[in-house]
């Protein structure tokens, strides 16, 4: 399939191919230097989870480095998940099963008995690299629709060994789902319908190979530009188009993976 200019496997493939020039040029933009250098500065000032929590900048950039800078605003739910020990099986966190709150937990729970944490600078090392490689993906997704979603899941693939982490994580289960076809309305489903389907459509021990993660990623990437793009105007994407049924029904048989072939 020719790659048109504004492809989404097409920037997918930049991406990686030209990462450092195009990291020059995110590292480059105002707003990120200004963040950058805030959090360095106003950081090593904070001592507990209750100070972390009062300063939202702080707060906004330890929780991108996470992706969960969407959550901020739900101040119970994420300290819960700062103050709650991560190796208890009573904690919200392991009832969850989602691998970017329990990165999260994992990484700032010492922050609970230790006023020093921020004032070790690998601490603070870890979180800006976390803080740049999400807002760099997202830097990356204005290029082309799911091109972001395409680098996290990437990235994160690789952790996933049931499927209930997969449903837990929004970017993870859209890859998943675009890239099988199923439509949106799969997601009006019922979690256990979910989790059904997706045991029947996905080898979970694929998230382990590095090779199917790809091809689930270039499956994804050529499922999204199908969805935005009109096929009429390149034939060739009609090839990969789900077999049977259009429409938002989950009736008929949608693509599958089937990495093994």
């Amino acid at each position: 399939m020719q790659l048109s200019a504004n492809s989404s496997l097409l920037w997918y493939k930049l991406a990686g191919t030209q990462k450092d020039a195009h990291m020059r040029l995110f590292e480059a933009q105002p707003t990120t230097a200004r963040d950058i250098e805030k959090f360095k500065e106003d950081i090593v000032k904070i001592t507990s989870v209750e100070e972390l929590m009062k300063n939202r900048t702080l707060l906004g950039v330890t929780l991108s480095a996470f992706q969960l800078e969407s959550e901020i605003d739900k101040t119970a739910f994420v300290k819960k998940m700062l103050t709650e020990d991560p190796e208890s099986d009573d904690s919200l966190v392991n009832k969850l099963v989602e691998p970017r709150w329990t990165k999260l937990s994992k990484a700032l729970y010492p922050l609970n008995s230790d006023p020093a944490f921020f004032q070790n600078e690998k601490n603070v090392d870890a979180i800006l690299e976390g803080y740049k490689t999400n807002e760099f993906e997202k830097f990356e997704g204005t290029n082309a629709p799911g091109v972001r979603e395409a680098m996290y899941f990437k990235r994160i693939a690789g952790d996933v060994t049931e499927i209930p982490q997969v449903l837990a994580d929004k970017s993870l289960m859209t890859v998943v789902r675009v890239g099988l076809g199923l439509p949106e309305s799969f997601q009006s489903l019922t979690y256990e319908q979910q989790k059904t389907r997706l045991a029947k459509e996905v080898d979970i021990e694929d998230f382990a190979d590095p090779a199917k993660i790809d091809k689930m990623i270039e499956r994804y990437l050529i499922m999204t530009e199908i969805n935005n793009t009109d096929a009429a105007s390149n034939p060739m994407l009609t090839l990969f188009q789900p077999v049977g049924g259009g429409g938002g029904s989950i009736g008929p048989q949608p693509i599958s993976l089937n990495l093994n072939v």
